[in-house]
Formats: structure tokens, C-alpha cells, sequence
């Protein structure tokens, strides 16, 4: 069982929470010495009362024993051997199925819950390891993808069916890892992604951004036809998955939290569109509240929902007049007079670059600062 249902497994039973202790391993040892003498047996203890409370051995280390902590009085004799038994249970050795012998749906199950682990420990560069069969499909350069669908109040798509909607709009092999019941991990062979480029004028060929771009939009549109329901869709540059692959699932989680922290009506999330985001989001709390003090000489002005909707389209637009007035279906001159009426109020003019990076940076601050 998965360390945090059995936490929750286990409070359920009890109606209390259980409070996590690290000891030093060897310190663990001397608690329990007498207690396993007195069973004899090679089982390994899995209870023991200290002082005034239940101690729990959750996962052994050589160094550190991580345990939970339970308040001796919230159980019963019955609830300590019932939880007892479960404890023993989950440290006894697992039978290994061979992977060979396990289903596509398997198969994926269990990578996606490796790299779920993997991440858990920090370990973003972590290899496949040659127990899982699927190892050898990961040394080929593949496009990842990741899906993280918005569908609270009904259940999420079939491994199958995904993966049949995958596949009829890539048209060939791809792996499909599910990561939770609303987070999905797709990987694309490089090559179902590259153009035919043989005919093309070397000037009008598309960049691998541009590329990348183009199918994140096509399977995000083939998702909001055929499967009903809000998602989140990011995409990364390619990479052989046989190395590093909860590091990217980690760095397209971040993509994901910026895009909807900082763009809240986008559903495509693309990492070389959030740089300047990423680095906002990095400053602390304290820093961007000092910033916003020395610059913003007024505040209400960037609370407008009139100003705030003419410089996120005139900053989409690329600082362009004529472009922002034709998006927002308004005369030039009346463009102007609202721009100059945000340098009047705030003292910044956005038509100079200088002026622009800071209104930009304000705005993106205001996102995030509390």
C-alpha cells in the first residue's frame, strides 16, 4: 500500500492524526531490543510504546528511521493489534511479479508510480531501472507532454481510451504513464513530431519551439473536442527517457503552476514563454512587496479592470498601438488617451522600453505578491 493511504488507512481507524518523528536508526534499535527479544522472532518490531505515547516504524534507514507518533490513549487493545498486524504486514518482503508478465496498463501503472516516487525523494535524474521491460523503449528521443485534466465532479478517461485519442492524433507508437487520477504523462517519438522538411524554403522552416507549439495546440484542441472537461497541457523539448524522467515531469509540473498561476485563462502552458514568470516566482514574498513600494507610486491604477485588460493586450501584442486597438476593437487615439493616462497616474510610460519592462514586472508581481 502506498505510504500515504496507509497514513490515512490508519487515521481513519484511530480518528487521529498521526504526527511524524525521525530518530537515529541505532537509537530505534535500542527502543524495541527488548521487546523483539521477548517475541524471538526475525519479524521486525513495529510498534513500541514510549513514555506516554505509540510509536509506529513507518520506513527504516541506515542512518535514520522515520516513524509515527500516536497518543497512547487513543487506542485499544483491539486497535493496537489491528494496526499492528497492517504495520507487519506492509514490512514484510513483497512477491516481485515479473513486468514481462504484466499488461501495457500495468506496465505503465508501475513506471508512473517509480517516477512519482523518485521525485518524492528528490531524485529528478534517476535512471529506469532494468527491472521494468519498458526500459528498452526509452533510448530513443521522445517528446513529453503532460496532461493534467480539471475533472472534479466525474471520473477521468480509461487508460484505454486515452491512450486510443492519444494515438489516433500522433499515428503511431507512443507511452502512455499515469501519474494520478488526473495527471497524465505522455511521451511522443521525436520523429512523429517532426514536419517533412525536405521541399521547404530553409527560410520559412518552423523552429523547434514553433514545432513543439503547434502539436501542444492540435492535441490540446483534440482533447477539448473529445473528452469533455477543462485540462492543463505543457510540453518540453525532447529528450531519451531512460535517464531523468522524473526531472521533467517535475519541470513540466512547474510550467503547468506557472501558466495557471500567472496566466489564469491560458490551458496551454509552454516552458520558453515563462522565463520572466519563473524568475518572479523565485523572488520571496518580502522582496516584492519592497520592489512594488519604491516603484508603484499609485496603486489603484493597476487594479482597473479597463487598464489591466488594455496592457495585457498591449504587451500580447508586442508593444504595437495598432495592433493592440484593432484587438480591442477601439479607435488608435482612444488607445493613446488611455495610455497616457496611465503615464499620467502611475508615471510610466510604456510606449518607452524602460517604462514597459518595469509596468510588465509590476503586473506579474501583483500576481503573486499577497
Amino acid at each position: 500500500m502506498e505510504k500515504q493511504a496507509l497514513q490515512l488507512h490508519i487515521e481513519r481507524i484511530l480518528g487521529k492524526k498521526l504526527v511524524p518523528l525521525s530518530v537515529p536508526t541505532e537509537e530505534w534499535h535500542d527502543w524495541t531490543k527488548a521487546q523483539d527479544f521477548e517475541r524471538q522472532s526475525s519479524a521486525p518490531v513495529v510498534m513500541h510504546q514510549r513514555n506516554s505515547n505509540w510509536v509506529l516504524l513507518w520506513k527504516s534507514g541506515t542512518s535514520t528511521t522515520e516513524l509515527m507518533q500516536v497518543d497512547e490513549h487513543a487506542l485499544t487493545e483491539q486497535e493496537r493489534q489491528w494496526i499492528e498486524l497492517i504495520l507487519w504486514m506492509e514490512h514484510q518482503p513483497k512477491p516481485v511479479l515479473p513486468s514481462t508478465h504484466l499488461g501495457d496498463e500495468q506496465q505503465a501503472l508501475m513506471l508512473g508510480q517509480w517516477i512519482i516516487e523518485r521525485m518524492r525523494e528528490g531524485d529528478g535524474s534517476a535512471e529506469v531501472p532494468d527491472t521494468f521491460s519498458w526500459k528498452n523503449k526509452m533510448f530513443t528521443q521522445v517528446v513529453p507532454f503532460l496532461l493534467v485534466a480539471e475533472h472534479a465532479h466525474r471520473e477521468g478517461p480509461g487508460y484505454k481510451d486515452l491512450y486510443r485519442l492519444m494515438k489516433s492524433y500522433f499515428g503511431g507508437d507512443l507511452i502512455l504513464l499515469p501519474l494520478s487520477e488526473k495527471e497524465w504523462f505522455i511521451l511522443c517519438p521525436e520523429q512523429l513530431t517532426q514536419a517533412n522538411e525536405a521541399d521547404d524554403d530553409e527560410d520559412e522552416r518552423e523552429t523547434m519551439e514553433e514545432l513543439l507549439t503547434s502539436f501542444c495546440l492540435g492535441l490540446y484542441e483534440l482533447l477539448a473536442n473529445e473528452w469533455v472537461g477543462e485540462s492543463h497541457l505543457s510540453i518540453g523539448y525532447p529528450f531519451s527517457p531512460v535517464k531523468g524522467m522524473p526531472g521533467v515531469v517535475a519541470q513540466l509540473r512547474e510550467t503547468i503552476y506557472l501558466g495557471r498561476t500567472f496566466h489564469v485563462t491560458d490551458n496551454i502552458h509552454l516552458p520558453w514563454e515563462l522565463h520572466l514568470e519563473r524568475l518572479v516566482n523565485s523572488i520571496s514574498d518580502e522582496v516584492r512587496k519592497q520592489f512594488l513600494q519604491r516603484v508603484v507610486t499609485k496603486a489603484d491604477s493597476f487594479t482597473d479592470v479597463e487598464t489591466m485588460a488594455t496592457l495585457g493586450t498591449f504587451f500580447q501584442y508586442d508593444c504595437s498601438v495598432s495592433e493592440t486597438a484593432k484587438r480591442l476593437y477601439i479607435h488608435r487615439n482612444t488607445l493613446l488617451y488611455r495610455l497616457d493616462k496611465i503615464k499620467h497616474e502611475t508615471g510610466l510610460d510604456v510606449r518607452k522600453f524602460t517604462d514597459a519592462v518595469l509596468v510588465k514586472l509590476i503586473l506579474l508581481l501583483y500576481k503573486v505578491t499577497k
